[in-house]
């Protein structure tokens, strides 16, 4: 009788993978390594050939985690801005993924030649018209909780309550076009005849949203979530907000300078809800990237077709390019947009300084005919 085959690594028709196969204690095991590389299967396999030995000479049971208990850990326990973005990536998962173990998780197809849950996630994603950028959040998600389990949390004896994770490769251009994904849409500044076109078909309060994002430089969550205590009042012409840093993308504390045009939106909205700047019925308004917004532009584009596919983030983009070819220095650019700079936020508040930054940021209300913006066309 011949003598059984321990788990080797294989390579299977169709699949860049590495694949485990064989026996070990007259356990069959066969599963996916998720990698192409050999070094990384080499570990994955050791580590696979360990947790079996452990069992059957000591009885133990390797920890189990599925991506559902993980997924609520991560939600429960994250402190990032964007955790409700997380949560309906999350929800997106679950009916694929989630009952799954997290090693078991992987792209690609199964022993049988069948896609795998996740690789049935993307396509019908793909069904569903979304991003390739839509895609990818999913799947840098799952490669967050992935590897905060296998890295940093842990279980019982201080054990990692995953054994490993090798990370899901996003998606590219090239492998997005074949499933069908939308590819990401560049930001694109607008010339001041486009931007009058595109708020003239916009109704009152998402006229004022939008006026105040093209002169302020926030992004649209900043906007929504503007709250009347973060106002400051240094003078009679410097109004600016504080941001804290739990409600920016960066975490960074964020000073929001309000040019004319934009203290002039806030003032209108004065008076119409105890917390909120901008809100819609008595309650502060979720997003601006709605029906409204697109209407507006499906209109304004039959005007000028090169607004067809702008979005709300180009906004910002806009106030930056306007910054740009108004000649504010980058550093002085980074901070009105909320980016990170050489300099300290710190180096900003006293009131010469704020003074300046007003004086940049009112370069922008400026119909200025010498400011060139890059022009694209209609996708």
């Amino acid at each position: 009788m011949g003598r059984q085959q321990g788990p080797q690594l294989v390579q299977r028709k169709g699949s860049t993978s590495w694949y485990i196969q064989g026996s070990l204690f007259q356990e069959r095991i066969r599963q996916s390594t998720g990698t192409s590389s050999r070094e990384e299967a080499e570990l994955i396999l050791t580590d696979v050939i360990g947790r079996v030995r452990q069992r059957h000479l000591r009885g133990e049971e390797a920890p189990v985690a599925d991506f559902n208990t993980l997924a609520a850990k991560h939600l429960n326990e994250s402190d990032k801005a964007s955790i409700k973005e997380d949560a309906r990536h999350i929800r997106d998962l679950a009916p694929f993924v989630g009952e799954l173990p997290m090693t078991e998780i992987y792209r690609g197809r199964d022993e049988q030649g069948e896609p795998t849950p996740l690789e049935r996630f993307i396509r019908e994603r793909a069904k569903q018209s979304v991003s390739k950028r839509t895609v990818n959040y999913a799947l840098q998600v799952l490669n967050i909780v992935g590897n905060l389990a296998s890295k940093r949390w842990r279980g019982g004896r201080g054990k990692p309550l995953i054994p490993y994770w090798t990370g899901i490769p996003l998606i590219n251009d090239r492998e997005a076009r074949t499933l069908g994904l939308k590819l990401k849409k560049e930001p694109y500044p607008l010339n001041w005849e486009e931007q009058d076109a595109l708020f003239s078909e916009l109704p009152p309060l998402n006229r004022d949203m939008c006026l105040f994002k093209v002169n302020a430089g926030c992004r649209e969550n900043e906007v929504c979530r503007l709250r009347w205590d973060w106002l400051e009042k240094g003078s009679q012409s410097i109004w600016y907000f504080e941001i804290p840093g739990e409600h920016v993308k960066n975490r960074l504390p964020r000073t929001v300078i309000l040019n004319d045009v934009a203290r002039e939106v806030v003032v209108r909205q004065q008076g119409k809800h105890p917390d909120y700047v901008f809100v819609y019925e008595g309650n502060p308004v979720k997003r601006m990237n709605r029906s409204a917004f697109k209407k507006a532009r499906d209109r304004a584009a039959k005007l000028f077709p090169s607004l067809k596919n702008v979005g709300i983030h180009s906004l910002k983009h806009t106030y930056g390019a306007r910054l740009r070819a108004a000649g504010v220095p980058e550093e002085d650019r980074n901070f009105l947009t909320g980016h990170k700079g050489k300099m300290s936020m710190t180096s900003y508040y006293s009131a010469p300084e704020l003074q300046r930054m007003l004086d940049y940021s009112n370069r922008v209300c400026e119909h200025r005919d010498n400011i060139i913006l890059l022009k694209r066309k209609a996708g």
